[in-house]
């Protein structure tokens, strides 16, 4: 709706156009052109108004269009996990055995997650996601610290200053380890995956840590490391691959059995 004040601009801008004006007959010549600069000067600014108008608008559209386009991508994914992945994905996992020289290792890693278990929940009650995800990319990131970040383990004294720098975004540090779990966890958009299957949550902890593996042909060690299905080959470094490191750590999988044996966990089948 145009308002009056632009109207009255309009108008006199369509006057200008003519070359006349209500006031132009009962002024002198100089007061005449003065009057039409000022017309035209005015005209000028009602377009630059409207256009910018048009540009935030266009801004805002797209902004509406990008957010759609990300929600649709989660969908999207989540669907064709459903369709085509599920199934290789728990093939995998039935099939990974944990070397028994890391047993020791899974087996302490088990019991730092079960003595934790409710700070674990704290977070997730509010959401789908177990709380054994979450435990478990506590133990990759930060190994099961409570003084740091979830989402690279970066100390809460400030923001994190590795990939992805500068997080929490809001608040001052310190951070809490709440704080920060949080943010991780909805700035990768988890509060709204619904896929906690075996297989939905092996893809969740490998996207987590990215998906840069595949193209060097390896399981990911996030996710398969101290199993058989992982030898060697890591990111020593932030996009800095080498193909002769191994992994030390072990992964989500060797974790996610350790939790399945001693009864306490037991993952859906599907999507919730």
């Amino acid at each position: 709706m145009t308002t009056p004040w632009l109207t009255a601009i309009i108008l006199q801008w369509n006057a200008a156009a003519a070359g006349w004006s209500p006031s132009l007959a009962l002024t002198p010549r100089r007061g005449r052109r003065r009057r039409r600069r000022q017309t035209i000067l005015a005209s000028a600014a009602a377009v630059i108004i409207l256009a910018l108008g048009g540009a935030s608008t266009w801004i805002f559209r797209e902004l509406a269009a990008t957010r759609g386009s990300q929600v649709a991508q989660l969908e999207y994914e989540n669907s064709v996990l459903s369709r085509l992945l599920r199934q290789e994905y728990q093939q995998r996992f039935d099939a990974a055995k944990v070397f028994p020289a890391r047993q020791d290792v899974v087996a302490q890693s088990v019991r730092k997650i079960l003595g934790n278990r409710a700070r674990y929940e704290r977070i997730t009650k509010s959401m789908t996601m177990p709380w054994y995800f979450l435990a478990i990319i506590h133990g990759m990131e930060a190994d099961f610290r409570f003084d740091a970040h979830l989402h690279n383990g970066d100390p809460l004294t400030g923001r994190t200053v590795r990939v992805p720098a500068g997080r929490p975004t809001r608040g001052t540090p310190p951070f809490s380890w709440e704080e920060s779990a949080m943010d991780a966890l909805t700035v990768n958009r988890y509060d709204k995956w619904n896929d906690w299957s075996i297989a939905g949550m092996l893809v969740a902890w490998e996207r987590y840590n990215g998906l840069g593996y595949r193209p060097h042909g390896i399981h990911s060690p996030y996710v398969w490391a101290c199993t058989d299905l992982y030898a060697k080959g890591r990111y020593v470094a932030d996009g800095r691959f080498d193909a002769n490191a191994e992994s030390r750590q072990c992964g989500a999988v060797a974790m996610l059995k350790g939790l399945i044996a001693t009864g306490a966990v037991s993952p859906p089948a599907g999507p919730r």
